[in-house]
C-alpha cells in the first residue's frame, strides 16, 4: 500500500540551536506509518538534518525500523529541477538499500557510496553496481534490471 501525503514532524524534534532536525528521532517517528510487518516507510522531508558526529545528512534509514527519510533542503543548493529530482532519486535510492540491508558500497558511482557532499551525489547514479545487487538476491531481494549499473559504469573497487 502506499501512502501519500503532507506528514508534519513534531517541533521537539527540531534542534534550535543547530536550525536542524535530529535525523534519528525524525525516522524514528515517521516508522510509526508503516502499515504492517513487511512494509517500509520512505520520508521526503523538506528540512535539513543532522546526526551526532556529523554536520549535516541527506538522509538516514533505520533498517531494524525498516524507515527513512531524506531529507530535501541541501539536495535543492546549486542545481535546476532536473538535477534535484536526479538527486532525490540518487539518495531515495540510497536509503531504501540500507534499509533492505545493504552497508556503503566503494564504488563511487553505485547508489550506495557514501556522500559527503553535492558533487559526491551529482557523480553518483541511481542504480545499484553488481555486487550490492548480488547481496540484495542473497537476501532475497529481486533487483529490476532498471536498477543495476551496466558493468561499463561498475568502476568496481
Amino acid at each position: 500500500m502506499l501512502f501519500e501525503g503532507a506528514v508534519g514532524i513534531p517541533g521537539e524534534l527540531f534542534d534550535t540551536l543547530r536550525n536542524q532536525f535530529l535525523a534519528d528521532s525524525v525516522v524514528r517517528y515517521v516508522s510509526a506509518l508503516r502499515r504492517g510487518r513487511d512494509s517500509v516507510v520512505l520520508l521526503l522531508a523538506d528540512a535539513d538534518a543532522y546526526v551526532p558526529g556529523l554536520n549535516f545528512v541527506f538522509g538516514l534509514a533505520v533498517p531494524e525500523l525498516r524507515s527513512a527519510a531524506v531529507f530535501l533542503r541541501r539536495l535543492r543548493l546549486w542545481t535546476n529541477r532536473e538535477g534535484y529530482l536526479r538527486r532525490v532519486i540518487k539518495e531515495s535510492v540510497h536509503e531504501l538499500g540500507h534499509v533492505f540491508g545493504l552497508g556503503h558500497c566503494r564504488n563511487p558511482l553505485c547508489a550506495m557510496s557514501f556522500s559527503n557532499s553535492l558533487l559526491e551525489v551529482d557523480r553518483k547514479q541511481d542504480k545499484l553496481c553488481p555486487l550490492c545487487v548480488g547481496k540484495l538476491l542473497r537476501l532475497g531481494i529481486a533487483v529490476p534490471e532498471s536498477f543495476i549499473l551496466h558493468p561499463k559504469y561498475s568502476n568496481s573497487s
